[in-house]
């Protein structure tokens, strides 16, 4: 019998599904643990360059302002990385974070509390701030407008808690210790030993009940060591010359701590559960206004302690606290390092990388003597294109579909 004759047809394979799943495999693998790799390729692309033009740019003094210099962007950005993955955006942040500096410098240096009490102050109102921004929001007013309507009361706002001289001092007080402080480097790396074996304790105990060892090695095992060789590497390079910054030292503390929340408890899944679809996270019993609620008090804390190291690096509270780039450079690091702008996709390491990648930036141009606007352009291109590659992802191809 013919292979042409009924019943005995050669089966058609339909090589646009096949290419379509090629790509749909693609596309998931860079929405996952992969979307990394290409941000850690442009960070070493960008480290060449300016090291080509000037040694010292991978000097260890030189790592070591850039890891200070990037420290209050990547607290910010990690705050807005916890909102843009509910699919929310914030962009009071910056002038959030002013006015708790403003207010813990009022508290510690012309009310003469201690530290800790001026610290806790700021923090509960960053948290406060933004949770009722969160309400605004959650009642139905997009968060486009409820967080720039709040930049600009912030503004008013950090008017109202600055003195009459509208500025505050922070030289010879403990407050300037918060950035001043160095961690010597042997006790930073021991420190950072710590912290990698408590996250993966805390990753091995989330996957104890993982019904294979491949899958307890592919969840527990390899991120735990991703984790470690990255903490304790960059700790104990930026900690060669002179030790370690305290704001470094807390930063990677809050990058562990959120890196767990996200990803090992179901507080993170709700979250990314939210942002992926809200009709189908609220129809499987997530309550989905909590979690905006919460994604924002995390924001507002993250706010706060930005604000906070940022006042103590510069030593002074002023009207022009919270104002320039610095929100766009947090929103830009978090969407750079990989976090969705369309929500359900991020991690918290996102906003070291991401403000790396634009510190890296800013710093090669000063260190190289270049103008402002070679920055400003060079930082513009690398958010458009990680926005661009973000787009990518969101739709699964890369052009658009005919309409």
């Amino acid at each position: 019998m013919s292979a042409h004759e009924p019943g005995l047809m050669a089966p058609v394979v339909d090589t646009s599904t096949v290419n379509r799943s090629f790509g749909t495999r693609v596309s998931d693998a860079m929405s996952g643990g992969f979307r990394v790799f290409p941000v850690v390729i442009a960070l070493i692309a960008i480290w060449l360059i300016f090291y080509s033009q000037n040694p010292a740019y991978l000097s260890p003094e030189n790592l070591g302002n850039l890891s200070l210099q990037i420290v209050t962007t990547a607290m910010l950005a990690l705050g807005v990385i916890f909102v843009l993955i509910v699919g929310e955006i914030d962009l009071s942040g910056a002038a959030l974070g002013a006015v708790c500096a403003t207010l813990s410098a009022q508290v510690a240096v012309n009310m003469g509390q201690p530290i800790w009490i001026a610290l806790a102050a700021g923090i509960l109102a960053g948290m406060a701030i933004a949770g009722l921004e969160a309400l605004i929001i959650i009642f139905g007013v997009p968060s486009l407008i409820t967080t720039l309507g709040g930049m600009t009361a912030m503004l008013g706002l950090l008017l109202v808690v600055l003195p009459e001289e509208f500025s505050i001092s922070l030289g010879g007080n403990p407050y300037e210790q918060i950035a001043a402080t160095q961690i010597p480097a042997s006790l930073s790396i021991v420190l950072a030993i710590v912290a990698s074996i408590i996250y993966a304790v805390g990753r091995w105990a989330a996957q104890r009940r993982s019904i294979s060892d491949v899958s307890m090695m592919r969840r527990a095992v390899f991120p735990s060591v991703v984790v470690a060789v990255v903490v304790i590497g960059v700790v104990t390079v930026v900690s060669d010359s002179s030790g370690l910054a305290l704001p470094v030292a807390l930063l990677i503390l809050m990058l562990v701590v959120a890196s767990y929340f996200l990803t090992q408890t179901r507080y993170g899944s709700h979250l990314f559960a939210v942002g992926g679809s809200r009709q189908a996270a609220a129809r499987a019993g997530i309550p989905v206004g909590r979690m905006i609620f919460f994604s924002f008090l995390i924001l507002g804390a993250c706010a706060a302690l930005a604000g906070i190291v940022e006042a103590s690096r510069l030593l002074m509270v002023s009207p022009s606290s919270g104002t320039g780039s610095l929100m766009l450079d947090a929103i830009a690091a978090a969407v750079v390092g990989g976090t969705s702008l369309f929500g359900g996709r991020g991690t918290a390491w996102a906003a070291l990388l991401g403000a790396l990648v634009i510190g890296s930036i800013n710093n090669g141009v000063e260190l190289l003597g270049l103008s402002t606007e070679v920055q400003n352009f060079a930082t513009a291109g690398v958010l458009i294109l990680a926005v661009a590659i973000d787009v990518i992802l969101t739709r699964g191809r890369l052009l658009p579909r005919r309409l």
